[in-house]
Formats: C-alpha cells, structure tokens, sequence
C-alpha cells in the first residue's frame, strides 16, 4: 500500500510539474488572444471615440500617472514605425478593465490571493506596449547594417548622401518609415537631411527624437560621411563593415546564451518529471524497510 502511494504522489507531482507549465503557457497566449480581441473590437469604432467608457477611465489613469506618460509616448512613437498605434487613453483604459476584473474576482470568491490577478491584468497592457516598441526596436538595429551596406553602394554609384538614403530606405520596414519621416520633414521644412556648416541635419534631429543609442551613433557617423564629399563612400563604407562585424559578433553571443535560458525550462518540463519516475522504484524499497 506504501509503494502504491508513492508511486502516486510521485506521478502526481510529475504531472503537476508538467500542468503548471502547459497552463502558464496557455494562460500567455490567452491574454494575447484577449488583447488582440480588444484591439480589433476597438479599431472597429464600437468605443473608438472621445466619449467612450473605457478611454474616459484611460484619460483618468493618465491624469494619476503623469510620470509613465512620457515613457508611453515613446513606446507608442516606436510601434508608429511598423504599425497604427492604440491611444494612449485606450491603453490606461483596458489596464483598468483588467484590474477591476482582478479585484472583482478576488471579491466574488473570497480569496485574497485573487488580488494579484488585478495587479497583473492591470500592468499587462503597459508591458505589451513596451515589448512591442522593443520588438521594432531590435528590427531597426538588425536594419542598421543593410542600410549602411546600400547607402555605401549608392554613394559608389555617383549618388550624393541624401538621394542615397533615401534610396537605401525604399527596401522597407520600420528604419525605411524613419527615413521617410525625415524626408518629408525636409522636404517641408526646407532644410537638408544632413548638417552643413553649423546647420544641422533633419536627419539627426529624427533620430534624436527616439532616444535609441545605437540608432544615435549611426546617425552621427552617416551626417559625419555626407560632410565627407569625395571621402563619404568611402567612409560609408568602413561603416557598414563595422557594423556588420558587431552585428555578426553579437549573433553569436545571443547564441552562446541559448543553452543557459534554455536550461531552466529543460529542468522543469522535462528533467524533473522524469526524474520522479526513475527514483520512485529506486526508492520503494527503501521505503519499505523504514515502514
């Protein structure tokens, strides 16, 4: 009867092992599949105007939280790059949905540990915010050394720095919209994409405006080679093989660091609910003999 119950308890927390992690994971993919549901019911303009309920509890979250507001703005400016971004308002609103429906359960059931259901509900849209905008984030910088790559072979080709990005831009993506923004801002503005003189460039002034340090340090070195004239290809050119050689050396360390995030749900899902299995014969008798 021991060795039964032991077999038991140990299939049991094998199991449970393997149900925590299945039901973390669908409980992932349900609050995107609930954001996702959220965006699409909101962009269809039932509860996109001025008076809607949920943008009005937005506009008072906002008004409580003047701190983060600045850190969505640029998180928003960063999604406008790839794709239409929700309003501010929208997303303090669907935070405060989630967190009274956290506080609510908890309430309802009478279980106080419910509440950090609310806390979560209320912090995952601002989180989805800022994993989006990181997300476009990461594809600009994988974009940098391609458009170092074409803008130097545009300048080769007899083409001066400005035509040659905004050439470099046409090939797409959220580095190709950037560009574009400045384009058009010089074309409005009436002043260059790149400094002459003490006259700064539009182009730099863009850049400034996202706050990305890579981005920052390429668009200082591409102004620098169109300043360059005859020496701008050439420059441009030194600067795409940088950073295709500092693109190519952190490839390799992200795969370097694979195994060791890999290794903490290798452990759970698998090493350990095979383990239960193999001590528990292992230790029956020895089981039995302290029964």
């Amino acid at each position: 009867m021991d060795q039964q119950l032991l077999i038991l308890a140990a299939a049991l927390c094998a199991g449970l092992t393997v149900a925590v992690g299945l039901r973390t994971w669908n409980l992932s993919l349900a609050a995107d599949d609930v954001t996702h549901r959220l965006d699409a019911y909101y962009q269809a303009g039932r509860g996109d105007g001025p008076d809607g309920t949920v943008e009005r509890m937005g506009q008072v979250v906002l008004k409580r939280l003047p701190t983060g507001r600045f850190d969505m703005e640029r998180y928003l400016a960063w999604i406008a790059l790839e794709e239409p971004p929700p309003a501010p308002a929208r997303v303090a609103g669907t935070a405060a949905l989630l967190g009274l429906a956290g506080v609510a359960a908890a309430l309802i059931n009478g279980i106080p540990a419910l509440f950090m259901l609310g806390i979560v509900g209320f912090a995952w849209p601002f989180v989805r915010l800022r994993n989006r905008a990181n997300r476009v984030k990461k594809r600009v910088e994988r974009a940098l050394p391609e458009l170092s790559a074409l803008m130097a072979a545009e300048m080769a080709a007899g083409n001066p720095p400005d035509r040659a990005l905004e050439r470099a831009g046409q090939w797409g993506g959220p580095l190709a919209r950037l560009i574009a923004m400045s384009v058009a801002e010089s074309r409005l503005n009436g002043r260059p994409l790149f400094g002459r003189g003490r006259l700064p460039g539009i182009w730099r002034e863009v850049v400034e405006r996202y706050g990305l340090p890579s981005l920052r340090a390429f668009a200082a070195q591409v102004d620098i080679a169109a300043q360059k004239g005859a020496a701008g290809p050439e420059l441009m050119e030194g600067l795409a093989r940088s950073l295709i050689i500092a693109y190519k050396d952190q490839a390799l360390r992200e795969a370097e660091k694979l195994d060791s995030r890999l290794a903490v749900p290798s452990v759970l899902f698998f090493f350990l609910p095979f383990l239960f299995l193999i001590l528990t014969p292992l230790l029956m008798p020895v089981m039995a003999v302290l029964g």
